[in-house]
């Protein structure tokens, strides 16, 4: 194996993880100041799907909640929580961010109507 293990990984993650022919959709995303063009999967299952309905009394408003994955080697920087980024038009609140492998998982929530 060329690289070992981690080269591996790496290319694993690109070619078919993160590939916009498998699993991933390539759509612009800004953050921090800085527009890309990245394979994003996205991720919303059942629970997290869902709408909540937010409880100051203010009618038609909702939290949207998403979960998405990029690559560490698409994203020049680690996103942080408590941030926003736009992904795909639509601006999110980072509420959680993880990193395993070389893969980014951020949790995300958006105000909706």
């Amino acid at each position: 194996m060329r690289g070992g293990f981690k080269a591996q990984v790496k290319r694993d993650i690109k070619a078919v993880f993160n590939s916009d022919c498998e699993h991933a959709d390539k759509v612009p995303v800004r953050y921090n100041g800085k527009n890309y063009k990245i394979p994003v999967i996205f991720d919303s299952d059942g629970e997290k799907d869902r709408k909540i309905v937010i409880a100051d009394h203010v009618g038609g408003i909702f939290i949207s909640y998403l979960t998405v994955f990029i690559s560490r080697y698409d994203l020049a920087v680690m996103p942080r929580k408590e941030t926003t980024i736009e992904i795909d038009g639509d601006e999110y609140h980072i509420v959680n961010v993880g990193y395993e492998a070389g893969e980014i998982r951020l949790d995300l929530e958006m105000f909706d109507e």
